[in-house]
């Protein structure tokens, strides 16, 4: 098993012993090499737990004394998936919840984008066909013209969302578009985005709507093709 999965499992753990109470909000967890001995991982798999769990805002480090839990742990943090979750139906989940949360963005930058903001999602979209051209798999600057349309909803919790989902958005463009090519979609998805490019800068919130919601619909589609084979 991969130590990314053995770090999940055992930050999975100690997130269940520090929310339930087990672990005391100020209490110091156990070394480095107590915690692995106690598990049977390497010292490597305890430091990425802590990583995440820190990251979750339910554990503190302190130079040279360790981890302690958080004086005001947070809540359960929020994942998708896990390792009881077959990969095929996590992408599925995530991709229905993709088209609920970008197709009303894209209605909100309609309503709300800037002159500036209309023009930093035309370069986004300027600089993703570019890639494709020059045969490149897009992924990253697919991603950044989505996360331009996210900014321009100017609501910041669109773009921390868009952020949280962005290792999974990731996953998921990396299999379609490196098969959408062999199968001749890429000038499809191009249209695609001029739709919804065209919609914002029109400030035109139904129709930036309807042509995210396509797109998005078609992507999966595409994705659920990609995958039956």
């Amino acid at each position: 098993m991969r130590s990314s999965n053995l770090a999940e499992q055992l930050s999975e753990v100690l997130a269940t012993q520090i929310v339930s109470g087990e672990r005391e909000a100020g209490s110091r967890l156990p070394t480095e090499e107590r915690l692995a001995a106690d598990f049977g991982v390497s010292r490597t798999v305890v430091r990425e737990a802590i990583a995440r769990l820190k990251s979750d805002g339910l554990v503190t480090t302190r130079q040279g004394l360790g981890a302690f839990v958080a004086a005001t742990p947070a809540g359960r943090p929020f994942r998708i998936g896990g390792e009881r979750q077959e990969a095929n139906a996590v992408v599925q989940q995530v991709f229905e919840l993709r088209i609920g949360v970008e197709t009303e963005a894209a209605a909100l930058a309609a309503a709300r984008a800037t002159p500036a903001q209309v023009k930093e999602i035309r370069q986004a979209l300027k600089v993703l066909n570019q890639a494709s051209l020059r045969g490149g798999d897009g992924v990253e600057e697919d991603i950044l013209f989505h996360r331009a349309i996210a900014r321009a909803a100017n609501n910041p919790v669109y773009d921390d969302f868009f952020e949280f989902l962005e290792r999974h958005t990731r996953n998921q463009l990396s299999i379609s578009r490196r098969n959408c090519e062999l199968a001749g979609w890429l000038t499809d998805i191009t249209m695609e985005h001029e739709a919804i490019y065209e919609a914002i800068a029109a400030h035109d919130p139904a129709a930036a709507r309807q042509a995210a919601h396509a797109h998005m619909s078609n992507a999966m589609a595409r994705l659920q093709r990609i995958q039956a084979h």
